[in-house]
């Protein structure tokens, strides 16, 4: 009988929001577990980085220590994943590139920022696929419970897991009354936040009703979670394969929807287009010392 494979897992700048996901797989984590072998995860608390058949990155490429251990761990594994928004995408931490790393840190620390005590921030952050070759990325912030579990078992069983190519929109139950039929007006005089909607009708697309929603320039795969929850999409699981600009093609599509001089009033369009992307995508790609 042969041995089990091998399985660990390597921390970079996240949140521990993908490892929650990876225990809510309950009543299915001890078959999961029965079929491998951890080596290295933080909850046994094992710093060194050994030959495995599976390692797993958690979290962006944000720090000098970061892109160490990720380089360790693709010298380390036969195969290596990237586990969420902040690893397959940059996520969150990809946000500080629109800022140079000095600024970042004097508006954290002030006139105090410490020389040795803390790792050495990168001049931008990268996605580990951006960093080392990746063989599989798992989107989402954080990834559901299922894509995780498919995606492992998948590669126990020699296969390669497969990724969505469609859009949010073909997973989303919302009614199209408007969006999918041609015409000369756009569907909606001007953009509103959720909050300030007094109703939220919950079975109309939310562009239909002047809430900007990513789903439009989002990969599919989360089965539109946030929206039969009654919120817009974030768009945290990235573009669909073959868009590289995931806010430019929000863009372009909301841009025959909604008056254009309705958007000067969304007061972060960056923020909205490139949540989890900033780092990913190459057009925001700006030489920084």
């Amino acid at each position: 009988m042969s041995e089990k494979p091998t399985v660990a897992i390597g921390l970079l700048s996240g949140c521990f929001g993908c490892l929650m996901s990876f225990l809510d797989l309950a009543d299915d984590l001890p078959e999961l577990l029965g079929r491998v072998e951890l080596r290295r995860t933080p909850f046994n608390d094992v710093k060194e980085v050994e030959e495995v058949t599976i390692g797993i990155l958690e979290g962006a490429v944000s720090t000098d220590e970061n892109l160490e251990l990720a380089r360790k761990m693709r010298e380390k594994s036969q195969i290596l994943i990237s586990l969420g928004a902040c690893s397959s995408l940059g996520g969150i931490p990809g946000m500080r590139n629109f800022y140079k790393a000095p600024e970042v840190m004097a508006a954290v620390y002030g006139n105090k920022v410490p020389d040795e005590d803390i790792p050495h921030l990168l001049p931008q952050v990268m996605p580990a696929p951006q960093a080392v070759k990746v063989d599989v990325t798992i989107n989402g912030c954080p990834p559901t419970t299922s894509s995780i579990k498919n995606a492992l078992l998948a590669l126990l069983e020699g296969k390669t897991p497969v990724a969505p190519t469609k859009n949010l929109c073909i997973e989303c139950p919302r009614t199209k009354h408007k969006i999918l039929t041609p015409q000369r007006g756009f569907l909606t005089e001007g953009v509103r936040a959720v909050m300030e909607l007094e109703t939220i009708d919950p079975d109309t697309c939310f562009l239909e009703q002047g809430v900007i929603c990513m789903g439009i320039a989002t990969a599919a795969g989360c089965k539109a979670r946030c929206t039969r929850n009654n919120m817009p999409c974030r768009g945290c699981f990235g573009p669909v394969p073959g868009v590289g600009s995931q806010g430019n093609k929000a863009i372009d599509t909301l841009a025959s929807l909604i008056p254009p001089g309705a958007l000067m009033f969304f007061e972060d369009c960056v923020g909205t287009g490139y949540r989890y992307t900033a780092a990913y995508d190459e057009n925001l790609k700006v030489e920084k010392k």
